[in-house]
């Protein structure tokens, strides 16, 4: 089965000064580096959503706005994402992932492939208790029929709902890793932190 990787990189980086996500540095290496080589061994192709301003954030990879009138936030993206994938590569899943997830693990796409069946449409990554929903593999069809039948609105519709509404199956990494490997930048800690996991992988 072909897999669209779709980075989510559309945030304006309010809570790091207006530092977009996906060009702060781990390791002398931008994050949204990160992830693309990370998704290389399990995506064909590799887009980018950069939010309503469309800016190019890699020059190596195709930069996907979101549509304008339509639904705000990440949802945007992820539909952006999944008309893409709908024109330039039919039949394919969609692996969407936040830019801010630099130690996303290798073998997601096949684990969570395993699970789409059915009346599954999604697969969201967890780890214990906890929920990513912006990192998840998915079927773009059913995405764009959700997300086309939502009037616009200021804010939303949230991801998990979208989730909930197509019948998401959980693939939790905490009996796999002992470390989150989707744990994000949401401020200057937990880049700090995970900076740690790179000079001090086993502590």
């Amino acid at each position: 089965m072909k897999i669209v990787g779709l980075i989510l990189a559309g945030g304006g980086g309010r809570r790091l000064g207006g530092v977009r996500k996906a060009h702060l540095r781990l390791d002398n290496r931008a994050l949204i580096d990160w992830v693309s080589r990370a998704l290389e061994h399990q995506c064909g192709t590799i887009v980018v959503s950069s939010g309503s301003d469309g800016v190019a954030l890699a020059p190596h990879l195709v930069s996907v706005a979101d549509a304008e009138g339509g639904i705000t936030g990440p949802a945007a993206g992820l539909l952006a994402g999944a008309l893409w994938v709908r024109e330039h590569a039919p039949g394919a899943l969609m692996l969407s992932v936040s830019v801010d997830t630099p130690f996303w693990p290798a073998d997601f796409a096949e684990r969570a492939t395993a699970l789409l069946t059915g009346a599954t449409h999604c697969v969201v990554s967890a780890f214990g208790d906890r929920d990513y929903p912006t990192n998840a593999l998915w079927r773009p069809d059913p995405v764009i029929d959700h997300l086309e039948a939502i009037p616009p609105a200021p804010r939303g519709p949230r991801i998990r709902d979208v989730q909930a509404a197509l019948g998401a199956r959980r693939l939790d990494y905490a009996p796999i890793s002992a470390e989150n490997p989707f744990a994000g930048v949401n401020d200057l800690a937990d880049l700090l932190a995970l900076s740690r996991r790179v000079t001090h992988p086993d502590a």
